[in-house]
């Protein structure tokens, strides 16, 4: 028995026994009566009272203060390059990768 064997006679059995499940899936579901639901689904009741509510006056909110870059010292990405290679930025420590 070869490989292209076995993996034929292996993809027959997956083929068959996915068949059979499917098969025997469509059988139970014709057996079930479809207005009697589900029979083991669970369902809770409860006694909801609607209730009014007065309606509030909706205070306006205040816009977030809007932060500068700290990271880059609030330099252009263009600047950066420029600054990086006329070597003016000072490492205060070392850059880990």
């Amino acid at each position: 028995m070869n490989w292209t064997h076995f993996l034929l006679w292996l993809a027959g059995g997956y083929g068959l026994y996915y068949l059979i499940v499917i098969l025997t899936d469509l059988a139970h579901s014709k057996r079930q009566d479809v207005a009697s639901g589900n029979p083991h689904e669970l369902t809770f009741t409860e006694q909801v009272t609607p209730v009014q509510l007065a309606a509030q006056a909706v205070q306006p909110t205040k816009s977030p203060i809007k932060s500068e870059v700290i990271g880059s010292g609030g330099v252009p990405i263009t600047d950066l390059f420029r600054l990086a290679k006329q070597e003016a930025i000072i490492y205060t420590r070392s850059i880990s990768f």
